[in-house]
């Protein structure tokens, strides 16, 4: 029924105001309504209704506004006869995209925006298109493509919320410099995903699960990638920054990466996709100066280190050991079920780390003389 008339006998009137919108999906075909008029009905009605259960979290805007501008971004895109040409596939995800850019640029500072559900209006209206494009499918397949397609788009908003809340809080140039070093840091995020989940492993992920070693060894080459390709764009305008350029500088932009809202709040930026089995990093992760100095080091044209950086003791955390050779975190020896390090007073660890300190005090040594030539 449309909303403020008459209900069933002894039915309780509706409290909240009429707006001349239905309550409820129309039914498909309804005689005399065109194809756009159902379609912005059905937009509506499906916004209002998500609409009332954000309305508590407060906000510049009233519902009656936050509607409006949900239903005039959807239904442009939705009115669209291109999309009644497309496969319902296409269509479906063509519509979320479409009516995503204007939405998001409107409305993605607005305190609800990553409160409200959209996903049942868009359900709703790509059904209207789908049908009237004359091809049959499940709802339950429509709704699947656009609840993906829609956080999607919340999750990339997030992202680039976050890429620059860091690059603004920690880098003290003007917005024009901070625009650059972002669009390094973005542009360079999701060939490095691509690279990192294309490594080989997708069929065994698939069918039995990834161990830790793998995961661990997944996060590691995105984060390396990610950050000497975003800080090789980025290397003018960090500089010529008061931070300057350094792997103090490149370690700090990596903790902030990894809690971009701080320690309470779980978004991270690093992929969800890649930590989701491991958790998010810990700030005191040991592969955030390992990474550092990795950089620097190929910046420099001196490539990889031949010592190891030993932590005595199992320990349960992946993200606790470090090996500065490969520059690949490996998960503790509890993690892997074997049997940990042994103890400091066992006389070959005692005789391994004298070793490693002779060669350390020769490299050193080395890297003196060096300098003085």
């Amino acid at each position: 029924r449309i909303r403020g008339a008459p209900g069933p006998a002894g039915a309780a009137a509706d409290p909240r105001p009429a707006r001349g919108g239905p309550a409820g999906r129309l039914t498909r075909g309804a005689a005399g309504m065109s194809l756009e008029d159902r379609l912005h009905n059905s937009i509506y009605a499906a916004v209002d209704e998500a609409v009332s259960r954000v309305a508590h979290v407060g906000g510049e805007w009233s519902p009656d506004e936050i509607s409006k501008r949900v239903v005039r971004y959807m239904y442009k895109a939705a009115a669209d006869p291109e999309l009644r040409t497309m496969p319902w596939e296409q269509a479906c995800a063509e519509l979320v995209q479409r009516s995503m850019n204007g939405y998001t640029s409107s409305c993605g500072e607005q305190p609800w925006f990553y409160d409200i559900d959209l996903v049942p209006a868009y359900t709703q209206v790509a059904m209207e298109i789908v049908a009237a494009s004359g091809q049959m499918v499940s709802p339950e397949g429509v709704q699947e493509i656009v609840h993906a397609e829609y956080e999607d788009k919340l999750d990339r908003n997030m992202l680039d919320k976050a890429l620059w809340d860091v690059v603004s809080d920690m880098f003290t140039v003007d917005d024009k410099t901070k625009g650059k070093v972002f669009h390094a840091l973005q542009k360079s995020y999701w060939p490095a995903l691509d690279e990192a989940l294309n490594d080989g492993t997708l069929h065994r992920e698939m069918t039995y699960g990834l161990d830790q070693a793998t995961e661990l060894k997944r996060v590691e080459a995105f984060t390396r990638r990610w950050l000497e390709d975003g800080i090789g764009r980025a290397w003018v305008p960090i500089e010529q920054s008061e931070q300057g350029l350094s792997e103090e500088t490149v370690m700090e932009l990596l903790r902030r990466l990894i809690a971009p809202f701080g320690g309470e709040h779980p978004f991270s930026c690093l992929p969800g996709a890649l930590t989701e089995g491991l958790g998010r990093p810990p700030p005191d992760w040991a592969f955030i100066r390992t990474v550092a100095r990795q950089l620097f080091r190929h910046w420099n044209g001196e490539g990889q280190s031949a010592k190891k950086k030993r932590k005595k003791g199992g320990g349960g955390s992946p993200w606790a050991e470090e090996d500065d050779d490969e520059g690949v975190q490996k998960p503790s020896a509890k993690s892997r079920g074997k049997k940990a390090t042994p103890k400091a007073d066992d006389p070959e660890v005692e005789e391994e780390d004298l070793g490693v300190a002779e060669e350390e005090e020769a490299e050193a040594e080395a890297e003196a003389e060096a300098e003085a030539e």
